[in-house]
Parts: C-alpha cells; structure tokens; sequence
C-alpha cells in the first residue's frame, strides 16, 4: 500500500553490506528521491522499480494532514527534505544493525582510515561524546569511513558505511553528503588499527591526552556501545579479538575536534602490532590439588552466563545484557572453577598453592568475600 496517490520513487542504499530500500512519496517524491541520490551517493545510492525486503517509508509535502495520516502509518513523514533527512539515515541505520545481528560486531562509533593503506582509527562513544563532529573534522584529511556505526567481520575486516552527515547540532538542519562536505573517500579494503574512547570536555582546555586501559577495561567500555552484542558467538571473545588487533585501546580526553587530528595521524604512523603469543591455558583446581571436585561442603560452581574472557589475569563475564569486569583473584576463582564446582576449602588450598599466603587475613576468608560477591552479582551460584 502506497502513503500517497502522488508520485512515488524508491532509492536503494548499502548500508553495512545490507541493502535498504526508501521509499518516497508526496508532493515532493522527486525532489527528495534526488537529494537521497546526492547524498547516500557513496552507499551505491541509485533509483529501482520497487521497495523489497528491508524497507523505509518516507513522505515529504506540503500538507498538514498528509504529513499527519502518513506518520500514524509509521512513515517518516515532514514538509521537506532537510527536516526528514536525519531521519531516514537512523531509519536505514537499524534497518541494516536489525539485518547483520549474530554476525557482524557492530559498535557505537566513528571511523577514518589511512586512504593509501585501509588501516582505520575508531572511535568509540555514545551520543553527545562529538564522534559525528569528530568524523567531520578528521574526514578532511584521511578517509571517511562512517559517522555512526562501525562493523566488523569475524576476521576484524572493517565494513565501509559513509553516510551522509548531520551539518549542525540541530539535526532538522538536514544531513549532507560527504562529497559535498569535501571529505576524502576511504579505500575499499579496511582494517582496525587504533581504538580510541571518546571522552569530550566542554569546558576549560583540555589538550588530548591518552590513557591505556587493560583488555578486560576495554572490552567493558566497548560492550556499552555494542549493539546486539548478546546475539554474536562468544561476544566478549569477539571484542578481545578486536583489542589484540590494534594492540591497546585508548581513552583520549579532548575538547575540540581537531585537536584529534595529530592524534589520529599518530596512531596511523605506529606500526602494526606484532602477533601476540597466545596465552598458556591457568591451571585448574583438578590439576593443582590433583583430585577430583568437589569435596565434603557447600560448593560453587560458575552461574550459566552468556562469555567469559581472560587476559593478562583479568577478567569479563557476560550475563544477559551486562558485562561485569573482574579483579585477579575473582577471575581466578573462575578458572579454577573451570566447568566443575568446588567447596571454599577447595578454592582456599588451590589458590594457596598458587599465590601462596595472602598478605593480611587467611585465604578461606579471602575466598569467602570474594565468592560472596560473585554470588550476588549472578556470576556463581551455590550447589
């Protein structure tokens, strides 16, 4: 069913590999059909006989009540190009977030790559963090990649998305292309090479600085700008994959946009990390008290949660929607834990054997708190 006996076009984009058609009608069809051309020009925009698949509706007139009637039918509906023009892009947006999940990792964030080499600096962060303005100003002197979303493939390949981009803090101001904001096109063939968290300073000078976070830090500030994360095979694994790729990720505190623009030609002139060695596997309470589990007691054992993953001794657990940072020795109860369950004992004279006597207090207390507390946040449970 059509929105309108007025003309009707359809523009079909890619976006994240996905292709989303928009369909228009009102009086004003082919004038927004047009401007939909000019500016989704660089995600194979072209016009085709018919909305299929995933689809947005669109409406632009001059009337009230037309407007009115096509927004109750879940179109986006406004009297002109400019004020939809935000619009349409979030709508295409989800449309292709909703079409890769399971299977593309897709963050939260902005993205420019060196245009000779493909290698990209993210950066990550939510609404209100200036990564839209940050991509604008960056995107003057190396590739466009996206102002929006970031998606990677299970190989780390980095999918291009250069959308249009809103021009002002108001986004009824409408978007724009990036051909006419005169941003540099980004190579074909892209990968990760730097992550940066965005942390925005409004007030005072603030000159960029970087602070290193440790895998699990990071992989819990990413999982807050996944989308769709949950759905994803070993998400938390998927997220450590993308930190050893570029070797560390960065918060960088900033005021002004182009105070990044020697951050990012830094971060671009660093070579590739070299391939890390892989982790030996830590021992389990099996193999350290050489006996089976568990003995005489109330036991533990490792709650159902979505992942867990370790690195450098630290860990992250998946549960449901939430991902919870674990300190050394709560990870290592964990692992220890393995698949099997253990009394407090059990654990105390395990890691005993591993550490050997804590500082201050005994172990079995150690143990005790630490067990408590992974019990209340869902991560254990009692057998």
């Amino acid at each position: 069913m059509t929105l309108s006996a007025s003309p009707r076009h359809v523009v079909a984009v890619t976006a994240l590999g996905t292709e989303v058609h928009v369909e228009v009608s009102g009086a004003h069809a082919d004038a927004v059909a047009t401007d939909l051309l000019r500016a989704w020009s660089r995600c194979d925009a072209r016009r085709v006989d018919d909305a299929q698949g995933r689809s947005v509706r669109v409406l632009v007139d001059d009337d009230p009540a037309a407007v009115e009637q096509a927004a109750a039918r879940g179109a986006i509906a406004g009297p002109s190009a400019a004020v939809v023009g935000d619009q349409v892009a979030l709508a295409v947006t989800l449309q292709a977030i909703e079409a890769n999940e399971g299977d593309l990792l897709m963050l939260r964030a902005a993205a420019v790559a060196d245009p000779a080499t493909g290698r990209a600096v993210v950066l990550v962060g939510p609404a209100g963090s200036g990564r839209s303005t940050a991509a604008r100003t960056l995107a003057r002197h190396f590739g466009y990649v996206t102002d929006d979303t970031v998606a990677l493939t299970a190989t780390l390949d980095l999918l291009a998305y250069p959308k249009p981009l809103v021009t002002g803090d108001d986004p009824a101001q409408g978007t724009q292309s990036p051909d006419d904001l005169g941003l540099r096109e980004a190579p074909d063939t892209l990968r990760p090479a730097a992550v940066l968290l965005l942390e925005r300073h409004t007030e005072g000078y603030v000159p960029p600085v970087l602070t290193e976070l440790t895998t699990a830090e990071a992989v819990a500030h990413l999982s807050g700008n996944a989308s769709y994360l949950r759905s994803l095979d070993k998400p938390l694994h998927r997220l450590a994959a993308l930190v050893e790729e570029v070797g560390v990720v960065q918060r960088v505190d900033y005021r002004e946009a182009d105070d990044l623009v020697a951050v990012t030609q830094q971060l671009l002139n660093h070579p590739l990390s070299a391939e890390a060695e892989p982790e030996p596997p830590e021992p389990t309470i099996t193999e350290l008290l050489g006996r089976g589990t568990a003995g005489d007691g109330p036991s533990v054992r490792r709650a159902d949660f979505v992942d867990f993953h370790v690195s450098d001794g630290a860990g992250t657990v998946m549960l449901g929607e939430t991902v919870v940072a674990l300190s050394y020795l709560a990870t290592r109860v964990l692992t220890l834990l393995g698949d099997g369950s253990a009394t407090l004992d059990e654990l105390a004279e395990a890691l005993l054997l591993e550490l050997g006597e804590p500082e201050s207090g005994d172990a079995t207390s150690l143990v005790r708190t630490h067990v408590d507390d992974l019990v209340e946040v869902g991560v254990l449970t009692r057998v």
